[in-house]
């Protein structure tokens, strides 16, 4: 049997860009997580966001590199979501 290596290095990216950011994430060993679209009603998109932080939380425990790829859509609102797992605002990915 043979295993798929780990990137131990996952990127969370807006839902609007992240088709255009899949290929050179990926290509730089990047896992993804997609935020949840820019125009979906707010409070449907906090329990994806809570979803979203959770995931980056049980990836940071496990010794993840988290970043985020963003434009800016639910930013601040990730970081909110962040704050409950005790997690600050995650480093933006350079350009």
């Amino acid at each position: 049997m043979s295993s798929v290596p780990c990137s131990e290095k996952v990127a969370v990216v807006p839902e609007a860009s992240f088709l255009a950011q899949l290929p050179g994430l990926r290509r730089s060993g990047y896992g993804v997580i997609q935020l949840p679209p820019a125009d979906l009603n707010p409070a449907v998109a906090a329990e994806a966001l809570e979803q979203v932080a959770e995931q980056v939380a049980e990836y940071r425990r496990n010794a993840y590199t988290v970043v985020l790829a963003c434009d800016g859509a639910w930013a601040r609102e990730l970081d909110e979501a962040l704050r409950v797992w005790d997690l600050g605002p995650l480093p933006i990915l350079p350009a």
